[in-house]
């Protein structure tokens, strides 16, 4: 079951720190953890590197427009892409950041092997430049209305010229050769058909600004953007030591198509006059769509925030939504009704369900053990990973979910089949469902790269030592059953007349944001929670009222640390029991870079103040449902919390938390 290499090496494209994490860094981020996972599963030794790209006139330009040094500027927009990565989950072994000592002194050398295989010169350039994107605009992309909304300037200055003509037929000659170098096969036919032109020497340094690697010997010019961008793959594994170079040639570059050039062609042009291996593949993927098709753009106003997704529907549907509903190499529409739709079916059904059926009967019948016996069925998982593992090479990620949520539904129709829960022999009904069983260890197995959290916990349940496909024996375990509860509680959608009603409404749509009523409190007294290890037992005062409130909280701050804070509180939250303590509220809270969740904080604000925001009237209903304040999007923004842009603020002062920008507030 092991890949024929024993390490892999991916990437992922550096990302510009100049804004907060969006969808498509979100999305190719889940892409690559889910091949790096893979890897691992196979036991190969895995490397996998994501970054920033923190050089160039765009960073120097917003960290001036921000009143910052452009080294300040990137800092602390670097913890708003860490907080978010870790977040979702992703597994990289590194984060490069291209502002680093160790990347300078790479980027440095490559130039020179370039410069002594007399590949670089200099001379006069003048063309169209978009910021943006950072790339000069020939007459063919301007007439195409390429980079149409972007700020454009005039570049006319001496700079060093990279020979890259000089490599086209080589470049040319290597994807033909290597039909895997591109994938998609869409991808590779563009660009040999794109190599059948005149390919013009490349710009790579610039003299009108000075936030980058100078140029070795000549300190005036700063490397342009690509030039230095594209060596982060191999910078990363220059230091701290040499140990690491051995995992080059890289065996995936996983990247969006908008910078395919770059790294098929530029890049390896770079290589090969550095004398330097190619990297084995690269991997591109499409853009994430609105559900009407339409880019997501801040100025058409359908850009949504990935965590407010996660935040509504958890890191693992989020990150199984990505894999499963987005096809390979294609663009994908990003639809909440779709998502709303396979959370219910394919998560809750599927799986969810499947966990529950096995873990129920299995106690009720068999005390909660399962044995290996003789007459025991193979419903085909090893088969199953096999294909599963095919599509994983060729870089198919839905069609290796399509495999195994087949695979489930053959589990879920075994048991139908079966029909254990009519069966009077225990023995039999134990023997039907270790065979469900043995077959779940297999599929939570090849679950794990997609939703490790939601395959460790069903793990857990049943009883299954999650590893490698190559520890797999069939029928040499007994399992042992634990009580399982809803992975994926089913979302209930509004009546349909209720819908209908409100869109009749004249007044139109009420903002959500009225229906809250969010109160200072301070904490006066806590304790443990008897019967949950996460969570406290606390009594607040909102204002000569106590409250008793649960929150999960154990994990990061202490009791002698909550009690006597000032916290904000959502009042009018409708009651809850938290194994068998009431909670009358929820104190807010974010999440800081470091994995810890924090309470927001209202500074001087006296306990019972009422915290809105500038234009936004309340009028909170007396018993809000957790759905609906779900549908609040509390976002970090600057170190302040903000909803729809706004500042979130009392009598005293602005609410604020040391969570990074774009971070969720539940």
């Amino acid at each position: 079951m092991s890949d024929s290499s024993d390490s892999f090496y991916i990437t992922t494209a550096i990302d510009y720190p100049n804004g907060i994490p969006h969808m498509g860094h979100a999305y190719e981020k889940v892409l690559a953890d889910f091949y790096a996972r893979c890897a691992r599963l196979q036991g190969r030794d895995t490397w996998f590197l994501i970054g920033l790209d923190e050089h160039g006139l765009k960073i120097q330009n917003a960290a001036e427009e921000a009143g910052q040094a452009p080294q300040d500027f990137v800092d602390e927009k670097s913890k708003a892409f860490s907080h978010i990565y870790k977040h979702l989950g992703i597994s990289h072994t590194d984060f490069i950041r291209t502002s680093e000592p160790r990347h300078h002194k790479f980027a440095q050398e490559i130039y020179r092997k370039v410069a002594d295989q007399e590949d670089i010169y200099k001379g006069d350039y003048e063309t169209d430049y978009c910021v943006s994107c950072e790339k000069a605009l020939q007459k063919s992309d301007i007439a195409a209305g390429e980079c149409a909304d972007h700020p454009k300037t005039r570049i006319k200055e001496e700079t060093y010229f990279f020979r890259l003509g000089k490599y086209r037929d080589a470049v040319r000659e290597h994807i033909r050769e290597n039909p895997d170098f591109i994938v998609p096969s869409e991808r590779r036919n563009e660009i040999l058909s794109r190599l059948e032109d005149e390919v013009h020497d490349l710009s790579i340094s610039r003299s009108g600004f000075s936030w980058g690697v100078p140029l070795p010997d000549d300190p005036e010019h700063v490397l342009y953007v690509w030039f230095d961008a594209l060596s982060n793959y191999i910078s990363a594994l220059k230091e701290p030591d040499a140990s690491r170079e051995s995992y080059w040639p890289a065996d995936c570059h996983v990247i969006g198509k908008d910078i395919l050039w770059f790294h098929t062609v530029i890049w390896p042009a770079m290589l090969l006059s550095a004398g330097l291996p190619l990297p084995r593949q690269v991997y591109v993927h499409g853009f994430i769509l609105d559900e009407d098709g339409k880019k997501m753009a801040k100025s058409l106003g359908n850009v949504v925030n990935p965590m407010e997704v996660v935040g509504e529907f958890g890191v693992d549907a989020t990150r199984f939504y990505f894999l499963r509903a987005f096809a390979s190499g294609q663009d994908g529409r990003f639809s909440i009704g779709d998502l709303e739709k396979r959370y219910n079916s394919e998560l809750g059904n599927d799986l969810g369900n499947l966990i529950m059926r096995i873990s129920k009967l299995g106690i009720s019948r068999t005390g909660g053990t399962l044995n290996p016996s003789e007459g025991i069925d193979d419903l085909g998982g090893r088969e199953v990973a096999g294909e599963y593992l095919d599509h994983v090479k060729a870089r198919e990620h839905n069609k290796a979910l399509d495999s195994l949520w087949a695979f489930l539904r053959k589990i879920n129709g075994y048991l139908t089949e079966k029909e254990p829960w009519k069966v009077e022999d225990d023995s039999v009904v134990e023997k039907i469902l270790y065979t469900s069983t043995e077959a779940m260890r297999w599929a939570l197995c090849l679950l794990e790269p997609a939703m490790p959290s939601t395959a460790t916990s069903a793990a857990e349940v049943l009883g299954i030592e999650l590893g490698k496909l190559d520890e797999f024996s069939p029928g040499a375990r007994s399992y042992s059953l634990q009580p399982a509860e809803a992975l994926f509680p089913r979302r209930e959608k509004p009546k349909k007349d209720k819908v209908e009603k409100k869109k009749k409404q004249p007044q139109g749509e009420v903002d959500p944001f009225t229906k809250l009523e969010l109160r200072v409190g301070i904490i006066e007294e806590v304790n443990e929670h008897p019967d949950a290890d996460t969570l406290y037992a606390m009594s607040v005062d909102i204002g000569g009222e106590k409250r008793s409130i649960c929150a999960g909280l154990r994990d990061h701050l202490s009791v002698e640390e909550l009690e006597g804070r000032k916290v904000l509180i959502v009042a009018n939250l409708k009651p809850a029991k938290f194994r068998g303590i009431d909670s009358l509220g929820m104190v807010l809270a974010s999440d800081l870079a470091d994995g810890r969740i924090w309470p927001v904080d209202p500074g001087d604000a006296e306990s019972g103040d009422l915290a809105t925001v500038e234009g936004v009237e309340t009028r909170p209903k007396k018993k809000l449902s957790k759905s609906a304040f779900d549908k609040v999007p509390l976002i970090m923004q600057d170190g302040r919390v903000t909803y729809t842009g706004k500042i979130l603020e009392t009598p005293a002062g602005e609410i604020v938390c040391d969570a990074a920008d774009g971070a969720s507030v539940r």
